[in-house]
């Protein structure tokens, strides 16, 4: 029973967080605004999210989970997975474009798979390596473009560093979790630490907050924020019921429903090449699945 509402709870993070991408693309292509921005607004707007879920069910929040050092390994992640892999990403998309950048991302999953491997101990079933090999195939054809770019290699080394701190994320989540700290302490300590960094990113590159005044601006990240923190809290818990592996397998599936949001509230047209391999996508959650 608890395989099988982790595998629930890692297809409806992948649900949601498509739906937040859908949200966040609408937002940028009204408005001239920094992500940066968007991301230290969200993370604030998380917290008090997470914070309110934790007195509701607690009735307390036990502030000891910041100053435990078995809790590091969080930290790490946020750190990785946040404003380090974002800003990679970022730089990565400079210099090699968005598709390239896409395609060499896309194996995070198998990064997380070969550290929870190495360093947690986690047994990976060959189904599972096959389901999340196919997810990675699918999308880099969905996501490859052939572009000629002039600083391939430093844009390489920035999408790969990227792949490594997001694969990272999962892994050292799972080892906090296996310390018997909860899936929504995990995740508070995870914002509060992104907000600190992205606050510090704002801060040093003289960008203001006072850039979502705008009334349906704020709406939209609010629910831009909520959509992601509902994916967060499901990835969080199929992480902690299903390990990495399978966890980042079933998250990953975002991708299809990005295409499918896109297409619906953007009104992006699906090529043949989308449809062909978001089929590959799904195909390779399903072994995952069935594993």
């Amino acid at each position: 029973m608890k395989n099988k509402s982790g595998i629930s709870f890692g297809l409806f993070s992948g649900l949601f967080w498509g739906l937040g991408l859908t949200i966040s693309a609408y937002i940028f292509s009204l408005y001239n605004i920094s992500p940066f921005v968007v991301a230290v607004v969200h993370d604030f707007i998380s917290i008090f999210i997470l914070a309110s879920i934790l007195l509701i069910k607690y009735k307390k929040i036990d502030f000891k989970i910041f100053t435990n050092i078995r809790n590091v390994s969080v930290i790490i992640g946020a750190l990785l997975a946040g404003p380090i892999g974002m800003q990679c990403n970022l730089y990565a998309v400079k210099y090699i474009g968005s598709g390239l950048t896409s395609s060499i991302t896309a194996i995070y999953p198998a990064v997380s798979v070969m550290l929870a491997v190495i360093f947690l101990r986690h047994k990976v079933s060959t189904k599972t390596i096959v389901g999340i090999a196919l997810i990675i195939t699918g999308i880099f054809i969905q996501s490859y473009k052939s572009e000629q770019v002039n600083s391939f290699y430093i844009g390489f080394l920035f999408a790969l560093i990227c792949a490594v701190a997001w694969g990272s994320e999962s892994v050292l989540s799972s080892y906090a979790m296996s310390n018997h700290l909860t899936e929504i302490e995990t995740l508070l300590i995870r914002q509060v630490t992104s907000f600190l960094a992205y606050l510090i990113i704002v801060m040093f590159n003289g960008f203001t907050i006072g850039e979502v005044a705008d009334i349906k601006l704020g709406g939209l990240i609010f629910f831009f924020v909520l959509s992601n923190m509902v994916s967060y809290i499901m990835y969080y818990i199929a992480i902690n019921r299903l390990q990495p592996a399978k966890a980042t397998g079933l998250n990953v599936s975002y991708v299809v429903w990005t295409v499918i949001f896109s297409a619906i509230f953007l009104g992006i047209g699906l090529g043949f090449q989308v449809i062909i391999t978001s089929l590959i996508i799904i195909f390779g959650v399903y072994i995952i699945i069935k594993d």
